[in-house]
């Protein structure tokens, strides 16, 4: 039998979920050449175009797509996920907003609300998630993604229902097993410790299952107070995850090293100056050390806003780099990023983070991970604030060994990696100090939490920043919270987790000794 043009959609279909995007693409070109018209051929177009990274080239695909098609809806909200991913999330956002009369059927739905959540409307994601139920009740991609944004949103109880609902239905579905875990401290009335332990004996070969329901039992158990327990569980879930990932952990540790060679003090005096706009508070440092804290105690001060983890400036930064890269063939990424246009590069970063920021005199960008941008940063905006957090060494290796970050962070799940990811982080900040004298105020997680008020005005006066007393009531924010630390904000300041690796203290032996060894303790 002849194939048919369904069967070649399809096909490419299938091509995009194998993660074939140039294959799928070659396959459009083709179909558009005899299906020009065909609204169905342009959304494959689009499709396959923006899995290659070509947004241009995606929405104008989407664009051709007339009004009248009943695909337009679709299109619509897939233009907004590419003007997203561009970073023009202002007119995503609106883009998104006028599309959802037009959502009429769950899976529509659904798409809209992943956009609206994307643009930190976490709010208006709720309630189309929950139309979307209402059209397909039981939908496990509606309840758990419905779940996720009730955990944001600080509705444990809502959260919980819904994940019940989900894992009644689909009983290995590793992500709400993951959330469940999350959404409360466990107790020895209330825990899910023994059904935990029975769905990952059921398992089987499935190491993503396995480390999400094992990370699950750790917190449990944790929360339990059965620390050999928990550990053991971690160990488990960290190996089953670390064997999901195609990480190179020498080729990243190596990329370090490459800005710290070329970002000496001269050259970093030598370049021409950066955008000389107000307003950005950058929150840097390791994943999981009170990053998100010190976000939510700035974004309470009445001339701040938070705009969250926001990853324009790597965005832009390694677009600049490769048409950097592109005019010097055979200069290296360390070598090239010294001839960047950083003023154009800090007017481009302040016109999308004004996009969320609106107005606000000042604006706090939590990405931990720009800690390895802080030269750059500093170029190409030299009035913003850098705010590095701090914290026991152990303590955050224990911190982020313990939390599963899913598409994150691949250093995490091996402890040699994380060790040696932490040494290079320590230099790299070493460095910046070095070679920034003053341009960067460190902040200790643990002054911060013992004694709140002398650091936050020391932090504000930093940032140039009036005294408010409500920052110290930081936790009482409705504003949504989208890290891995959701739950812990919205408590007042303790100083429980201070020593927390000595819950580990033998499979953390090894590590203790390295950083004693590197001077790092």
């Amino acid at each position: 039998m002849k194939p048919t043009l369904q069967d070649a959609l399809n096909h490419g279909a299938g091509l995009l979920r194998a993660g074939r995007a140039d294959a799928a693409r070659e396959l459009a070109d083709r179909l558009l050449q005899q299906f020009p018209e065909l609204a169905a051929v342009r959304l494959l177009a689009a499709d396959a175009s923006a899995a290659a990274g070509d947004m241009e080239a995606a929405m104008a695909s989407l664009d051709a797509i007339p009004a009248a098609a009943r695909e337009y809806p679709l299109a619509t909200v897939k233009k907004a996920r590419c003007l997203f991913a561009v970073g023009r999330r202002a007119d995503a956002l609106r883009l998104a907003q006028a599309a959802g009369g037009a959502a009429a059927e769950p899976g529509l739905m659904r798409l809209l609300a992943g956009v609206l959540r994307d643009c930190q409307d976490v709010a208006g994601a709720h309630d189309w998630l929950s139309r979307a139920l209402a059209a397909a009740p039981g939908d496990p991609g509606v309840l758990y993604d419905l779940a996720l944004a009730e955990y944001h949103l600080n509705r444990p109880d809502d959260a919980e229902a819904h994940i019940a609902e989900l894992l009644a239905a689909v009983p290995l579905h590793a992500p709400a097993l993951h959330l469940r875990s999350a959404l409360r401290t466990q107790t020895a009335e209330r825990n899910h410790v023994d059904d935990l332990r029975r769905r990952i004996d059921g398992a089987g070969a499935d190491r993503r299952l396995i480390a999400a329901a094992s990370y699950a039992l750790a917190k449990e158990l944790e929360d339990l107070g059965r620390y050999d327990e928990s550990v053991a569980a971690l160990r488990r879930g960290a190996e089953a995850f670390r064997a999901t990932l195609n990480y190179d952990a020498a080729a990243e540790l190596e990329a370090h090293e490459g800005i710290r060679a070329v970002c000496t003090r001269e050259a970093l005096q030598a370049l021409a100056p950066g955008d000389p706009g107000d307003g950005p508070i950058f929150v840097v440092g390791m994943p999981r050390t009170g990053t998100t804290l010190v976000e939510r105690m700035l974004s309470a001060h009445s001339q701040v806003v938070s705009i969250g983890e926001f990853t324009e400036f790597p965005r832009l930064y390694g677009l600049e780099l490769q048409r950097a890269l592109a005019a010097a063939p055979g200069a290296t990424p360390a070598g090239a990023s010294l001839g960047l246009d950083f003023a154009g590069l800090g007017r481009a970063y302040l016109d999308a983070a004004r996009e969320l920021a609106g107005a606000s005199p000042a604006f706090v960008d939590k990405l931990p991970f720009n800690f390895l941008y802080c030269g750059y940063i500093l170029a190409a905006l030299p009035r913003a604030r850098i705010v590095h957090l701090t914290r026991d060494p152990l303590d955050a290796c224990y911190a982020v060994y313990k939390t599963l970050f899913f598409g994150a962070y691949g250093f995490s799940y091996d402890l040699d990696e994380l060790g040696s990811y932490y040494v290079s982080y320590r230099r790299h900040m070493a460095h910046w100090h070095e070679v920034l004298p003053g341009r960067i105020l460190d902040v200790s997680y643990e002054a911060l939490v013992r004694d709140p008020e002398p650091e936050l005005r020391r932090l504000l006066s930093w940032c140039e920043l009036p005294w408010e007393p409500g920052v110290l009531s930081f936790h009482d924010q409705d504003a949504p919270a989208m890290t891995a630390s959701a739950m812990q904000v919205r408590r007042p300041v303790n100083t429980a987790s201070i020593g927390s690796w000595r819950r580990a203290e033998a499979l953390f032996a090894p590590l203790a000794a390295r950083f004693e060894a590197e001077g790092l303790r």
